[in-house]
């Protein structure tokens, strides 16, 4: 019954997905500026209407290809509910990058209306391009993005 209960135990453990956080104050401050440049130009946008097509040497294809549509439609959804992006407070990194992934970096989003806080949450991969940017409703904890 030991043994059972310890398997079971080992198990559930095992199971169990662990995130590893970096140090921010490990990352070069080159790294910090060109995540922050990228996610504060893309939300800069929003105010201004003035969209412009992703090049693939910044980013992936996947992003690149977003369409204007739908980041008109994102940045629609967010002004809705926040208003216009003032500016972004870095508050931790996911470093996913010993498991093949990318790094994660998570802001904390400042706006006209901060009724709903906003995280606003950067990939960069371990090629330099940008994988990915979304904003979500804050949560303390981190929980890995799942598309829908």
């Amino acid at each position: 019954m030991r043994i059972l209960s310890f398997c079971m135990l080992l198990l559930l453990v095992s199971c169990k997905t662990t995130y590893r956080r970096a140090d921010i104050s490990s990352i070069s401050q080159k790294e910090k500026a060109k995540v922050y440049d990228f996610g504060k130009r893309l939300l800069e946008t929003c105010k201004t209407r003035q969209f412009v097509q992703l090049s693939e040497r910044e980013v992936s294809k996947g992003l690149a290809t977003l369409s204007l549509a739908e980041m008109q439609h994102a940045c629609d959804a967010l002004d809705k509910t926040n208003g216009k992006f003032i500016d972004m407070k870095l508050i931790e990194v996911i470093d996913d990058t010993y498991t093949g992934g990318a790094k994660v970096y998570r802001y904390k989003g400042n706006f006209e209306r901060n009724d709903v806080v906003r995280e606003i949450r950067i990939w960069l991969g371990t090629d330099g391009k940008f994988y990915g940017i979304i904003w979500q409703e804050w949560n303390d904890e981190y929980i890995p993005y799942k598309k829908k």
